[in-house]
């Protein structure tokens, strides 16, 4: 009998670890991987990305344009634990491709902007290389899926900032 309820008693701590996982929420994205979201959804071309952006509490809105051919974004936003953000986009429209970029930039950076490009250089969807030198952290990143996405992250003399392009080509239209 008491090497039933010994059985049983192991049993149930074995089992409570695995119960306790399903229960536990996952960690909260990054500041700075929330900001790299922003500027893919901009340099991508989404026609909706304003709206995402105020959304997500960023203060965004279309800036009035030169051309048909190009359309430019502007926001800011606190990124708490980094500092005060802000973030310029770029959409142009040319014959074979569309040329997405976003720059989002903490000029006086107010926390551990050391994690915000470490959170960035552990994302799955990009590969690349970094180099952490007494002038600051630099990472130099292209999409694992998708060579054309291209991504430098830096802080560097007290500012954090992510720099993303983004090639698209468009698909052949039939004559």
């Amino acid at each position: 009998m008491r090497a039933g309820l010994a059985l049983i008693a192991a049993l149930a701590l074995c089992a409570t670890p695995a119960v306790a996982q399903g229960k536990t929420k996952a960690g909260a994205v990054p500041q700075s991987v929330q900001a790299l979201e922003m500027c893919e959804t901009f340099a991508k071309g989404d026609v909706l990305a304003v709206e995402a952006a105020i959304e997500k509490g960023w203060d965004a809105y279309e800036e009035t344009a030169e051309t048909p051919f190009v359309k430019s974004y502007s926001g800011s936003k606190e990124l708490p634990g980094i500092g005060y953000a802000t973030m310029f986009a770029l959409v142009e429209d040319y014959p074979q491709n569309t040329f997405g970029y976003c720059r989002v930039d903490v000029t006086e950076v107010t926390g551990d902007a050391q994690v915000a490009v470490q959170s960035i250089q552990n994302l799955d969807r990009y590969e690349g290389q970094a180099i952490q030198n007494g002038d600051g952290t630099f990472a130099s990143l292209a999409g694992t899926d998708d060579k054309n996405r291209m991504l430098l992250a830096h802080l560097a003399d007290g500012k954090f900032v992510i720099q993303l392009s983004n090639i698209t080509p468009k698909a052949d239209t039939a004559d």
